[in-house]
């Protein structure tokens, strides 16, 4: 069935009106904390310094300064996206399994099936990654390909995670446009509301004397949210997506 962009925003609206404070429960710990943790207290990944001029220095100090990142945060940063994960797979899981589970109902279900979805969403994120950081059209088209593999997984269990993504490919045939156009909004939406908060974050960091802990965790606070509503919005795209698709 071919979908259109109207159709599922306006679909994934309704659960989001309907159903506001039931998806909080799940949103806030599994959505919010990772990100309010990261944003407060993860510093942002080191890319290498332009003002180095010799290549093979610039690539050392770079590399030093990973490395060193990666001691520090990297189990941390990790931990954070895999808490995301299951949150998506809870909120994936209230919606998709045919048993219309609770919410405690919903995270046995995703903790059951955690494994083959963190999987995808590894194998998912290479390749998407990669085209974000080329040229960020392809990565967002492989993001709006593959959007219903959560819901695959948890509707159609059991499924393994390589048959889950050839599915999800399978039912989004014709549709990649129309899920690129979703998978943009959402990314751009979350990068839009969420930047003005990340530069404020800067600029108190950089204060002589350093930030203020109260003004520096509400503005993180804020930034939190609005990564929490983008990931959200994707969650509920892919819910609304799969239903139409799966007809």
């Amino acid at each position: 069935m071919r979908i259109d962009f109207a159709g599922i925003v306006r679909d994934a609206w309704a659960i989001a009106k309907g159903d506001g404070d039931l998806l909080l429960r799940v949103a806030a710990p599994f959505l919010f904390l990772p990100a309010f943790a990261l944003t407060l207290l993860v510093p942002a990944m080191p890319f290498p310094d332009p003002d180095i001029a010799d290549a093979q220095a610039r690539a050392d100090a770079w590399m030093t300064a990973l490395r060193g990142w990666v001691d520090g945060y990297g189990i941390g940063f990790v931990a954070a996206y895999a808490t995301v994960y299951f949150g998506v797979a809870t909120i994936v899981a209230l919606y998709c399994d045919p048993q219309r589970p609770t919410v405690g109902g919903a995270l046995a279900r995703a903790a059951r099936l955690y494994p083959r979805f963190l999987l995808a969403m590894t194998l998912i994120a290479i390749p998407a990654g990669a085209g974000m950081w080329l040229f960020v059209i392809p990565g967002l088209y492989v993001v709006g390909r593959t959007l219903v593999i959560g819901p695959v997984l948890l509707a159609e269990a059991p499924i393994g995670a390589w048959r889950g993504i050839r599915r999800s490919l399978a039912l989004t045939r014709g549709s990649g446009v129309t899920l690129l156009g979703l998978a943009a909004f959402a990314y751009l939406a979350g990068f839009l509301a969420g930047q003005p908060f990340l530069l404020i974050d800067s600029w108190l960091r950089a204060q002589e004397g350093g930030a203020n802990p109260i003004v520096l965790a509400l503005v993180d606070a804020a930034a939190a949210v609005v990564a929490m509503v983008a990931q959200l919005m994707l969650a509920l795209f892919s819910v609304a997506a799969y239903r139409r698709l799966a007809r």
